[in-house]
């Protein structure tokens, strides 16, 4: 029971402390850009934002079990050059696009969950080789950045629809539907699984259906960032997986997931990835030198890491 109520409090601290970067990071982007609260000002950064967000959702499933996945990144595009490719004012339109699109992503999810589970090789090892051949079949499908995507959705994405910010409500939605997973056997078994294997088979669970589903779902949040993506950009491009594939890592673990598996919440990886995208902008605004944007991007990552680490430490003694 201690240990328990430890856990806990070791994990509302490490979502304060991200909150408290995140309040930081909002303070000096508002000293940029006054109209940052604003609703039409908050709609375009919910659409900037929502790729990230969703493949950070797809690399936390998979860390969760205890893994990681490399080819993330590639799975995103390959999601994107089959949405942007399909005739969406064909047969099914946009619905029978992105149902294509996200379908693809659950296979290729499914079947790197498949090669971790039977091959018996590290996650790293097994989704580092996919990344080649889920950017190959992506090649495959687009050879070069292209594709449409109706103008009417790209306005209504990044403008907002009536009023409303569907990236936003997309988010609210996403976090609303993994805490009632979490309530359920498939969500108890992910944390089961990756917390501690071999005691999850001991206790009855089919460990590497788990890891085949979790991996599936990971595909579905990452086939969600590649549609969201391709719809933010009107387009397609084949390359542009690679950013997300680390930038998804470094919000899990800034938002507390553990490497080891079955430790963390959804809610801290969404906010590290608002707090990624906002450093993002932030440095554009200040005028530093690409050339030296991410080396200022790593460096501050790497202090609020060890400074959120401290914090947990602290509680925890």
């Amino acid at each position: 029971m201690r240990e328990r109520l430890a856990v806990a409090a070791r994990g509302n601290t490490d979502l304060l402390a991200l909150a408290a970067l995140l309040l930081v990071v909002l303070a000096a982007y508002q000293h940029y850009d006054s109209s940052l609260l604003t609703p039409a000002s908050i709609t375009i950064l919910s659409a900037q934002f929502l790729p990230l967000i969703l493949a950070a959702a797809g690399q936390t499933t998979v860390m969760l079990l205890g893994g990681i996945d490399l080819s993330l990144g590639a799975v995103l595009a390959l999601a994107m050059a089959v949405f942007a490719t399909y005739d969406a004012e064909g047969a099914g339109g946009v619905v029978a696009a992105a149902g294509l699109a996200l379908c693809v992503a659950v296979a290729a999810g499914a079947v790197n969950g498949a090669l971790v589970a039977y091959a018996g090789l590290p996650p790293i090892v097994v989704t580092l080789a996919a990344s080649f051949l889920w950017a190959g079949v992506t090649l495959v499908v687009l050879p070069q950045p292209g594709g449409q995507v109706p103008a009417g959705l790209v306005d209504a994405y990044n403008n907002g629809w009536n009023g409303v910010a569907l990236p936003a409500v997309t988010v609210a939605v996403v976090l609303g539907l993994w805490k009632l997973l979490r309530t359920t056997r498939h969500g108890l078994a992910l944390y089961a699984v990756g917390g501690n294997e071999h005691g999850a088979y001991a206790s009855g669970l089919h460990t590497r259906g788990v890891k085949i589903a979790g991996y599936a779902l990971a595909g579905a949040f990452t086939g969600l960032a590649g549609i969201g993506l391709a719809v933010q950009t009107g387009s397609a491009d084949p390359t542009i997986g690679a950013p997300y594939t680390l930038n998804s890592i470094a919000a899990c673990v800034l938002g507390g997931i553990s490497f080891f598996g079955g430790v963390g919440r959804m809610r801290g990886t969404v906010l590290a990835a608002l707090v990624i995208g906002l450093l993002t902008n932030l440095l554009l605004f200040t005028g530093i030198s690409p050339f030296y944007q991410l080396i200022v991007q790593g460096v501050i990552l790497v202090v609020a890491l060890a400074l959120k680490t401290y914090l947990t430490r602290e509680a925890a003694v």
